[in-house]
Formats: C-alpha cells, structure tokens, sequence
C-alpha cells in the first residue's frame, strides 16, 4: 500500500542508536520499509557518540530543512544527544539534557514532516519532548508490556496531557495496549498490532535450521523417548530482567544431562555466573556476549566504528537470537519482560518455554505456540524442557502453530497497516480546498472590518454589561462586527440584533453552551436557544439543524470547562472554526496548543476577548473581509489576521468582580441604568 503522495515522515525512539535496543531497532527497519515505499524519512534518537551528535546540530543549524530526504532515499538518522529513556521495571528514569531538547525542537520546526511517530513516548526522553514540540499529527507506538513508575504514579497528570496529544495510539500487543489504557484511559484507546522483528526478513526461519528440525522432528524417537542424535539449542536471551535470566540458568543446570541439548545463555560484556558450572556443563552451556549476538559478529571480528552504528538497514545489528535456536526461555516475572524475544523466536522457527504472564499468555495463545510454567516455577521450567527434548511430535506441533502465526506477519504487511493507521489520522483534517472559489474571490475584494468573535452581555450569569453599553464599547472600538456569546442564552444576541442598526455594529447571534460532560462549545448564527446539559455531539447537531456555525472556544485551557482533546477529535470533522487565542486564558502555553490543533487539522482559526465588561471588548480582534451570512463569515474567517493586545487579564477580571460580586443588587440596577443612558445619549 503507497500513498498517493509521498508523506514527510519522522521515526523517534527514546534509545541510543548504539543501545541495540529492539525499540530503536524497530523505528530504523519501520523507517527503511517507509522510505522503500517512496516516502521522506527522517529517524530522531539519542546518541552515545558525540562527534556523530556534533554533526548532527551543524547540520540543524546550517540547513535543517534539506535534512529532509527525497521521496524514497534512505532514511536520514539523526543523533539529538544522549538522553538515557525511562528503564522498565526501575523506579528511576534519567533526565534529558538540555542539548538534545534543543536539537528535538530545531528538527520539528523546521521539517515540514506530516506525521511524527514516536516510539515509547514517556518522559522524560527523545519521544516525549518531539510529542511536546511537534506542531503535526502524532502517531505514538508503545512497545514493553512494563510498568512505568515515574510517567504513572510521580508525573502521571503531565504524562497524559502529553499523550493526550497523540492523534493514534498503537501498541505492540493487546496485553501492552491493556496496561497503559489502565493508568492512561484516553477516548479513542489504543490500537494492538504484534509487529515482525526488525531483523526478519519475511520469510520465518532460516533454510538450514528449518532443514535441521525437520530432519529431527521427523527421525524416529530412541528408546527413551528423545529425538536421536542432534543436541537441541537452548537459547537464554538477554532481554529480560537478571532474576529471570538467572532462573532459566539454574533450569539449565538441574536438566537432565542424558538428553540431547545444549545452550546459550546471553550475557553483558565479562558477565559470567555467579557459581562455576560443573564440568559436564561447561560442555554444554556457553555464554555468548550480547554485543557479538547483535552485531552477528565472532570473536576477533572487527567491530563497527561509531557511525556505522545502527544505520537504516542494518537490521542483523540487532538480532536478538541465534538463528539456528530450538527452544528460549523466557522466565520473566513481569518487571522486564521481552515479547519481543518471544516474536522473533517464533519467526525463527523456535519453541518459547515462557513464564505465564499477561503477554507471554497473549503470544504463545495460552500455549498453542510454546509451553507455560506459572512465574517463579523452576521445577515446572525444568519438566517442561525435558518434555519438550523428549517428544518430537510436540516440537513439531508447536513450531507448526508458530509458522501458522508468523505466516501473515511479515514487514510489508506490517507497514501496509502502519500507512493505513497515518491515512485515518491525516483524513481527520479539513480540506484546505473546501471552500467555494466564487466566495473566495468575491471576499478578496471586500473592505475588511474587525470583528470580536466572543463576548457576553448581562444575560449572562456572570456579565453585568448591559446590551447598549456592550453596543457603544463596540462603536467606540472600532468594530464592524461582533458575536454574543451568552451562557446557555440568546436572549442577550436578539435584543443586541434588534439595536444594532443604531450604533452602526453588526451583531451575529451566538450561544455559549455548556455540554453535559465535554466543556462548551460555541454555536454562531442561531436561530433559538440551546439548552444547557446536552451532549457535545448533540449541541453540534443542533447548531448545524439550524444552520449555525460550529465555535469551539478556550479548548486546552484547563481552568475552564473545556472539551478534552479525545473529545475534540471525535467531532473534528464537525468543528468549523477554532479559538486559538482568548485574553481571559492565564497560561499562555494553552493559547498555543489550539493553535498547534488548528494548524495540524486545518480548521479555521479565530479569537475573541471573551469579555464580560465593556472594557475588556475589543482587545483581541480579527481582521477579515466584510461578510453576508454564515458561509461567507466563514471563508471571511479563514483569510483573518489576528490581532491582540498585551496583558488586561487582571484589570477586566478585577472590574468584572467589582460590577458583580461586589456590587449590591440595588446598587447594581441603579448603575445600569446610568450606564444604559450614558450608552444611548447621541
């Protein structure tokens, strides 16, 4: 699958390129197979070598944008600086330099990428400051089924309002999907897709291997039960935390040596077992360095410099097994488990014996693709070993379910799927050629008024500005248009409609609504009132029957009553116009993120003073061509410039105190009406 046009794509992973690390592995093959479909891809991810970082920021700094490949070169990979990522299973997380922030943040404003694409997006790391910076559609992929103890219990509220920001959430098993919707149950949920190994290669197993286990599994059995001659390989991988690795080793020592096997146990640079193997054992296990695994390498091998490291392409680099292993354990008790291993031993053609935790459970389906013991159980591991060496009919029926699982599960279709979860992201957004081109043209040669898009007269509850004193502010500001905007009322905009003509202002007709459960939303050119509670879905509804205009006013500022941004993307498509400034928002960061959603789902972009006091009108305003109705407000809309003045937050919330709560009843009526004369005297 190819889209129409090649897509500006960028792969982020929190891990150095030089870690290994499966994550990283799978976002440089993810970002290959992308490029080999024609797309321009650039890969982001911290780096343990500092002259490749050095080039890195001389290039941002030089040309940033052509750091952007042509559709269908090879992937550009990025080194942002070293930045260690959260540890599954620990209760530390390293910090990000300040270097690698700053690097993130120049790549993503200047790439013009259409998706973004974090991997394991918690922070702090790579992936949650290109989520916090990027201004496009962002894609986020989690990976390890671990618990995150910093993200979830320390920083848990800022860690959802940074994945709220994902537009699709993927994970890479349905148990991963599962334990990151507990602790961050976001709207749309997240979608689960078990992808190959970065080192497959569409084709399960290797020749030779398959062969070997064929011709084993097809030898008639000895008397005792086993398969003949061939020692079966037992693979340790390297993954998972060391309880779990050093309880595979003690199943090791305790099998029974008159069978046919022997082992790998993958291990750190000088690590070794913290008690000497017997003899007859150091014949059978061996204890292979991860680095050499990885790196397909043997001893005495040249290993690659610095910037050979993990480069697009290089997918033996992270091989996570031998190919030619029978059987891996997986003894993981949950803190650091590697579904991973378990995948790409399935591919080859291996038989998992895996500890029966969530994940393990989900890819080996309950045991039809590899054999169960409860976690902790080394009498367990050991039998079930020792069946598995004995009976070859069993070999074979797992390694057939296994083939049967992997058969369909190959890297085309896995990037196939991946292009399919962008184009229901990118058809979210708004056409930019949706509007009529006879408007358009007719509006460019209209004379350009300033408009409020948002404001409350004292039909509101909270608002003690009278209609003709709200008309006067406006006259008197210049503006040759405004929308009233009451709480749940438009009694205020029909009375302020039926004056407008006096005082040479016109008037549109609006209806702030408060939603049962998702914040407000604004209805433009209403007809009647809608009444407060309903449903978000159902006040659209009814903005649109009556043939108004959709407002979604102050969305990210979260001392209001705001739509979250799952809500939002729900109704995107309905959503005509966004406010992306009110003067009212006190933190200005929540300004920026609706307008960072505006311009990635190209809706309209407005703004209003939101003003419940006459002095407060006017200080924000949209420059737009002069309008005849709903549509043409809206193309009007479209061709705005806004403009804002610098900080009244303190004084209008001051003088709003003052004209309502500290004003009696009586005194209050008494000094409207003052206002409402002082307002109409010609």
């Amino acid at each position: 699958m190819t889209s129409a046009a090649p897509l500006a794509i960028a792969q982020i992973t929190p891990y150095p390129l030089e870690a290994g690390h499966p994550v990283t592995a799978h976002a440089l093959r993810l970002a290959s197979e992308l490029a080999g479909r024609g797309h321009r891809v650039v890969v982001l991810a911290p780096s343990r070598d500092p002259q490749r970082v050095q080039r890195t920021r001389a290039a941002l700094h030089e040309d940033a944008a052509g750091l952007l490949p042509a559709a269908g070169d090879p992937p550009a990979v990025l080194a942002v600086g070293e930045a260690l990522p959260p540890i599954p299973g620990t209760t530390t997380a390293g910090t990000l330099p300040v270097d690698a922030a700053r690097a993130v943040e120049d790549a993503l404003t200047a790439l013009p990428l259409d998706i973004v694409h974090v991997h394991e997006p918690f922070g702090p790391s790579v992936s949650s400051i290109a989520l916090r910076h990027s201004r496009t559609l962002n894609v986020g992929t989690f990976h390890l089924p671990a618990e995150r103890f910093i993200a979830t219990q320390v920083t848990r509220k800022r860690a959802s309002r940074l994945l709220g920001r994902l537009d699709d959430r993927q994970a890479a098993s349905a148990t991963t999907a599962a334990l990151v919707a507990h602790s961050f149950p976001i709207g749309l949920g997240y979608v689960a897709r078990v992808p190959p190994p970065a080192a497959a290669d569409d084709a399960p197993g290797t020749a030779g291997a398959d062969e070997a286990r064929a011709t084993d599994d097809a030898r008639p059995p000895a008397a005792d039960g086993t398969s003949g001659d061939r020692p079966l390989h037992i693979v340790v991988p390297f993954d998972e935390e060391r309880p779990a690795r050093r309880a595979a080793l003690r199943a090791l020592r305790r099998l029974d040596l008159s069978l046919p096997w022997r082992a790998t146990v993958v291990v750190a640079d000088g690590d070794a077992p913290t008690a000497p193997l017997k003899p007859e054992l150091r014949e059978r296990i061996d204890f292979l360095p991860v680095e050499e695994l990885r790196a397909g390498r043997t001893a005495g091998e040249r290993a690659p410099q610095a910037d050979e490291a993990a480069r697009p392409g290089d997918h033996d680099g992270v091989r996570l097994l031998p190919p030619d292993a029978d059987v891996v354990i997986l003894a993981s008790t949950g803190p650091r488990p590697a579904p991973h291993a378990l995948v790409a031993a399935l591919h080859l053609g291996a038989i998992p014996v895996a500890s029966r935790i969530g994940v393990h459970d989900e890819l080996t389906d309950g045991g039809a693709r590899g054999l169960l013991f409860e976690p902790g159980d080394g009498e367990v591991l050991v039998a079930q070993l020792e069946r598995l060496l004995r009976d070859g009919a069993l070999r074979e029926e797992l390694r057939a379910a296994g083939r049967a699982w992997t058969a369909g599960r190959t890297w085309a279709a896995h990037v196939d799927w991946v292009l399919e979860r962008y184009a229901v992201v990118r058809a979210r957004r708004h056409d930019p050629e949706r509007f009529d081109p006879a408007v358009v043209a007719r509006l460019r040669d209209r004379p350009r008024i300033d408009v409020d898009l948002h404001m409350h007269t004292d039909h509101s509850g909270d608002c003690a500005t009278p209609v003709e004193v709200l008309l006067d502010a406006a006259r008197r500001q210049g503006l040759g248009a405004i929308v009233i905007t009451d709480h749940n009322e438009v009694s205020g905009a029909f009375e302020a409609l039926e004056k407008a003509e006096r005082f040479g202002v016109k008037v549109i007709v609006g209806e702030e609504v408060k939603t049962a459960d998702q914040g407000e939303v604004i209805g433009m050119f209403l007809s009647e009132r809608i009444p407060k509670g309903v449903t978000l879905q159902e006040a659209i509804a009814e903005i649109r029957r009556q043939g108004g205009l959709v407002y979604v006013p102050h969305p990210f500022d979260r001392m209001h009553s705001v739509p979250d941004y799952e809500h939002l993307l729900d109704v995107v498509g309905d959503v005509d116009a966004i406010e992306v400034f009110n003067p009212r928002v006190a933190i200005g960061s929540f300004n920026e993120e609706a307008a960072v959603f505006a311009e990635k789902y190209r809706i309209v972009a407005g703004a209003g003073s939101d003003s419940h006091v006459a002095a407060g009108l006017g200080s924000v305003r949209v420059r737009i061509p002069d309008f005849d109705g709903p549509e043409e407000f809206l193309v009007a809309l479209s061709m705005a410039e806004i403009e804002t003045k610098p900080g009244t937050l303190v004084y209008v919330q001051a003088l709003k105190f003052l004209e309502t709560k500290a004003t009696p009843p009586g005194a209050r009526r008494r000094v409207r009406e003052r206002r409402v004369r002082r307002a109409t005297r010609d």
